[in-house]
């Protein structure tokens, strides 16, 4: 799978439990775990948060409100503070 699939299955898994993102919980410290040991920088989290909103933005238009973008930030970032507690509170590098 391509790295956008699957951020966009990630993304489908919060929207799908939007009424208990807590049982997404382990999954997504597991996933940040992952992301982790193959190298990527947490950094790159707000970088995937910039596009999923501009290709929202280009896709809704009109319909992508301030109160619709407010939502989609909040919940991309429950998803990426899950994914952060499975990060090692190592430095990178070491």
């Amino acid at each position: 799978l391509s790295a956008l699939h699957q951020v966009m299955l990630v993304i489908d898994a919060a929207v799908s439990h939007l009424e208990n993102l807590s049982c997404l919980e382990e999954y997504l410290c597991n996933l940040g775990k992952k992301h982790q040991a193959v190298g990527v920088k947490i950094e790159s989290f707000s970088t995937v948060g910039e596009s999923l909103l501009y290709m929202l933005e280009k896709c809704l238009g009109s319909a992508f409100s301030p109160e619709v973008q407010e939502a989609w930030s909040k919940l991309y970032s429950a998803v990426v503070n899950a994914m952060r507690r499975g990060w090692d509170t190592l430095p990178e590098g070491d």
